[in-house]
């Protein structure tokens, strides 16, 4: 799902750089280095994304948030994707 820029605070991208940063770039799950800043794609590591545990974006407790490279990220959200699609549904 496409991120709702609006339900972020204002400095998202600072609390996800520092979440990232603390995680030394490597996902939380699978433990895989991912790219930093300015990396060129086309390396084989996979983009980190921060993700939010219990699905809230306002939720920006340091406990909520992990770093997820972006396969791991979507495992972990399909899930909640997928209610949140049939709820839409009904």
């Amino acid at each position: 799902m496409p991120m709702q820029r609006e339900l972020y605070p204002d400095n998202w991208e600072a609390i996800a750089a520092a979440v990232k940063e603390a995680a030394g770039w490597k996902c939380q799950e699978c433990g895989k280095q991912c790219r930093r800043p300015g990396e060129p794609f086309d390396t084989h590591r996979n983009t980190l994304t921060v993700a939010h545990m219990n699905h809230k974006p306002q939720d920006i407790r340091p406990e909520n948030l992990k770093a997820l490279c972006a396969p791991c990220h979507l495992r972990y959200d399909a899930k909640h994707h997928a209610e949140t699609r049939r709820n839409k549904r009904k």
